[in-house]
């Protein structure tokens, strides 16, 4: 389970043009489930959205600006990781940043995964964007983690990128945008940097299914966004068609709405599932698995 920093569907609002396309080879897989969740955060809050998947619990019944990893995840607290190491799982949680960002290092124990590795655990060469462990990186550890895993023993790795990470301002230096935006009437780098990052994704996904499908062992990989990315404002202005600040409340939520793709390396039935919330995703993805559910799922 891929939860992707930052990545957004800007290309489904079908006013975007684009030099080309970023999600180009996810939208070309066969045998996957598609859709797009609301999660609770916009542009930042990152833990929220993987506490939403993992547990299945929603942040609308908690505080705003709850961080519930520091104020709520205080012990044992039911999650996908510790369903599938009940159902003899090996469970791990890897991130390439810093180990105690959000207080992963203590929630994570408690929502049932075995080990945690951060950016200083990688087994494997880092490559960097705008500062970041890039996702190919990432994605290369994850196949280093199935390459070395108990033989026999089932895996579930939960994954938080980190490449397409804001701001979208500094440290681009030495960066070269591969994307351009070619139908809006602004001038708006840190889009196109953020959408040369997802382009940069595409291609790390493609690599990642690529290897999957050549394996026996069957598996599932799914990718979702953790919240939509904070640039230009007057960029989201021409991407609606009207001021942020003139949006009705449902035109509004497309704020929070972020894509997700399930994916296997053996037939599962293709469908477009819609629109759900990301606190529904983890029972998609165990219906999808054949993972047997919990009373709560």
């Amino acid at each position: 389970a891929i939860m992707n920093e930052s990545w957004a569907d800007f290309e489904d609002y079908g006013n975007l043009t684009l030099s080309a396309s970023v999600t180009n080879y996810i939208r070309s897989l066969d045998n996957a489930v598609y859709g797009h969740a609301y999660t609770s955060v916009f542009g930042a809050g990152t833990s929220a959205s993987e506490f939403e998947f993992l547990t299945g619990n929603s942040m609308a019944f908690l505080p705003s600006g709850s961080i519930p990893y520091q104020q709520y995840v205080l012990g044992p607290t039911a999650s996908l990781a510790s369903i599938l190491k009940a159902e003899g799982y090996s469970t791990l949680a890897f991130h390439p940043g810093e180990r105690a960002s959000w207080q992963r290092d203590r929630a994570y124990p408690r929502l049932g995964f075995d080990s945690y590795k951060c950016g200083d655990d990688m087994d494997v060469p880092q490559t960097f964007e705008h500062g970041y462990v890039s996702d190919q990186s990432d994605f290369e550890q994850i196949i280093w983690e199935l390459e070395h895993k108990e033989e026999g023993k089932p895996l579930f790795l939960f994954n938080v990128t980190i490449q397409n990470h804001g701001g979208y301002a500094d440290g681009f230096e030495n960066f070269k945008e591969s994307i351009e935006i070619t139908d809006m009437d602004g001038d708006y780098p840190q889009a196109e940097r953020y959408l040369s990052l997802m382009r940069a994704s595409d291609d790390a996904f493609k690599e990642l299914v690529e290897y999957f499908e050549d394996i026996d062992e069957p598996t599932i990989i799914v990718m979702f966004g953790d919240h939509i990315p904070s640039v230009e404002q007057e960029f989201y202005d021409e991407l609606y068609g009207m001021s942020i600040n003139a949006l009705s409340v449902d035109d509004a939520m497309e704020r929070y709405r972020t894509p997700f793709v399930i994916w296997a390396n053996y037939d599962i039935p293709e469908k477009d599932v819609g629109l759900i919330s990301a606190n529904y995703l983890s029972t998609l993805v165990m219906e999808v698995a054949g993972v047997e559910m919990t009373p709560y799922n």
